[in-house]
Formats: C-alpha cells, structure tokens, sequence
C-alpha cells in the first residue's frame, strides 16, 4: 500500500497521510473507537479454547481407541490450532487495519482460516453419518479404525486444497477515501479481481456448508428419533416393574438373588456371566448415547457460529454504509462468529460426558499424587 500517494477522509476530519504518523495514529483510534468489544471476545475464546482443547487432546487419548474418538481427536487438534494460531492472527487484523504488517501474513491468515474451518465441518460431518450408523443401523456397514484414520488424512489434504484459492484471492487492499466504504478493507479480497471470483467462491463455500448441514440435520433427527423410542420402551419397562410392586406382585426377575435358591454352581456361574455380560453392554450403549448427544450439540453450536457469520455477511449487503457504521462492533462480532465452536466444543464436553469429567478428575489427581511423591 503507497502511504504517500493516499488520504483518508473520515465523517469528522481529513488526515493527510504523506506523515505514516497519521496512519498510524488513525488505526490506533479505530481500534479504540471500534474494536475493543471484538478484541475482548475474541481474546477470551483465544484463551478458554487453547486450556480446554488442550485438556481434550489429553482425556480423549485416555478413552477406549474407537473410529468416533479418532475423528474426535483430528477435530480437537484442529480447534487448538485455530485458537492458538488462528483467532491471534485475526485480532492482528483487527488492530492493525491500516498499517497490516505484512502481504504474505495476510495470505496465511485467510488460508489458515478457510482451512480449519473447512476442517471441522467436514469432521463434524462424517462423524454424524458415523453416529447415525452406529445408533440407527448398528447391524449395517460400520466404520472401523483404519477407514477413521484414512478418512481423517484425506480430509486434511482435500480441506488444504479447498483453501489454496483464499491464497490467490485475498491480500493487501487499497484502502478508500470514504471512511464509511474502508471499514471491510485491509486484508480482505483483492481489489483488481474480477468480481465473479470472489464471489464464485463464497457461492461454493456456502454451499458445501448447506450440503453439510443437511447431512448433519437428516443424520441428528434420525437419531434422536432412535432415541426417544429407546427412552419411551425403557420408561415402559420401568412403569411396569414398579405397577408389579404396587400390586404386591413379584415382580419378573432375571434369576435368583442368591446363590442357595435351587441352582446348581455351574447355572449360578452362568447367570452371573450373563447379567454381567448384560451391563456391560448397557453401559456401553448409554456411554455411545451421551457421546452421540455431546456431539449433536457440538455441532449445533457449529452451525450456529456459521449461521452468525452470515448474519453479518447479509447485514453488510442490504444495510448502507452508513447505516451499518452505527452496528460497526457488532458487525465485527458476528461476521467472527465462525471461532466460536472452536473455544465452546471443549465446554460442551465437560457438561455433557460423565466419562470426560471422570478422566479430567483421574488426570489431575495423578499429577498431584506425582507431585506429593517427588516432594517425598
């Protein structure tokens, strides 16, 4: 960007920017006046999503090795990046809006950026049609451990490919002489483009973002479905153990209670074999349930995130420029809402999974054990 050869006019003065000192003191002022809101909230999900992607890469390596917690895990490496790398590039954007430092770190920025969100949505994809499988078909093709760690290889590679055009697209713009039309300038698309790229592109993007969510959507309500049903005829069995009782009525038992009512060791060793073999495999379904609901609302906030990112993209086509200065920090809030899942899926674990609060709980108590018997 020429600094000698461009000026910038604001609603209340004009700066002359032959002295960088102008320009420089203009994207001081600009972040002050606009872009704190921004910064602060974006710093707090920098923040919570590095600490808590960071306990998930730890606790779900302790999990039993299955295809869903490999895909977890590719999608929890994924979100750290965008925490630790991602959302700090962007708040560099963001205070530095006229003096960017650098054309090939506006590059990296968007490539970064575009790849790990391409990233997690497709992850959050296959891993619906992976639950769907396992909760609605579990007696049909299943994935299994290599298939997971395949698939997760060629996601990264096809997501890189995916982003390579955000390299050629964005950079360095020409910043405007009208303050209100420079708000969305800096790092951005190119000026110079044909304007059918740019947009060509973004059509694509939103469109391999419906085509997900549609698979997501399709795959969630069959299996909540499935799982309303199981719930009911549970609900059932309960209801009726309990009229049973009421009525004084000895309730259908699984076998004796103890091992003196009439049967012999070899019977009572098998009895107990198969309740236990029983309630393993209840556990292991309830646990394979709370899964399927922890990931259904991670990708809810996904797809929300994405929805508040749109938002502000159709806010800043239909409302004016200068209408939209008054919603300036808002604007900049929720065309950023694409980070969000990134710092929210490692809460949504720790409410959701019993397992997950257990692991974190056993984690901590060895270091502390660790660290009492070094002091020894």
């Amino acid at each position: 960007m020429d600094i000698k050869n461009s000026a910038i006019t604001t609603g209340l003065y004009q700066l002359n920017t032959t002295d960088s000192n102008n320009l420089v003191e203009l994207d001081l002022q600009n972040f002050l006046d606009n872009e704190i809101p921004v910064t602060s909230i974006l710093s707090v999900l920098s923040l919570l999503g590095v600490l808590g992607n960071l306990h998930a890469i730890v606790i779900f390596r302790r999990y039993p090795v299955s295809p869903v917690t490999i895909l977890i895990l590719w999608m929890v490496v994924v979100d750290f990046v965008t925490c630790f790398v991602c959302i700090p590039l962007e708040l560099v954007q963001i205070r530095f809006k006229y003096t960017y430092p650098s054309n090939v770190l506006c590059k990296f920025t968007r490539f970064l950026t575009n790849y790990t969100s391409f990233t997690a949505g497709i992850l959050l994809i296959i891993i619906s049609v992976e639950r769907r499988q396992k909760i609605c078909a579990p007696f049909q093709w299943q994935l299994s451990l290599e298939r997971a760690k395949i698939l997760g290889i060629i996601v990264i590679i096809v997501c890189a490919f995916m982003s390579i055009p955000s390299i050629f697209l964005y950079g360095f713009s020409e910043l405007g002489v009208n303050y209100a039309e420079t708000f969305d300038k800096g790092c951005t698309f190119l000026k110079g483009k044909q304007n059918l790229m740019p947009k060509t592109y973004a059509i694509l993007v939103l469109v391999i973002c419906l085509i997900g969510f549609c698979i997501c959507a399709v795959a969630y309500i069959q299996i909540v479905n499935v799982i309303r049903k199981q719930l009911r005829a549970e609900k059932n069995r309960t209801t009726q153990y309990l009229d049973g009782m009421s009525n004084n009525e000895e309730p259908v038992s699984p076998g004796p209670r103890t091992r003196s009512e009439s049967l012999a060791p070899e019977a009572w060793d098998q009895f107990t074999s198969t309740i236990q073999r029983r309630k393993t495999r209840q556990k292991r379904y309830k646990d394979s349930r709370t899964m399927t609901i922890m990931l259904l609302i991670a990708t809810g906030v996904s797809f929300a995130g994405f929805i508040l990112h749109v938002s502000a993209v159709i806010l800043r086509i239909t409302i004016k420029p200068n209408a939209l200065e008054g919603v300036r920090s808002i604007y900049s809030v929720l065309v950023r809402g694409y980070y969000l899942h990134s710092s929210v899926h490692p809460i949504i674990y720790f409410i959701v999974d019993q397992r997950f609060r257990t692991e974190c709980k056993k984690f901590y108590r060895s270091i502390v054990m660790s660290c009492s018997v070094s002091k020894k």
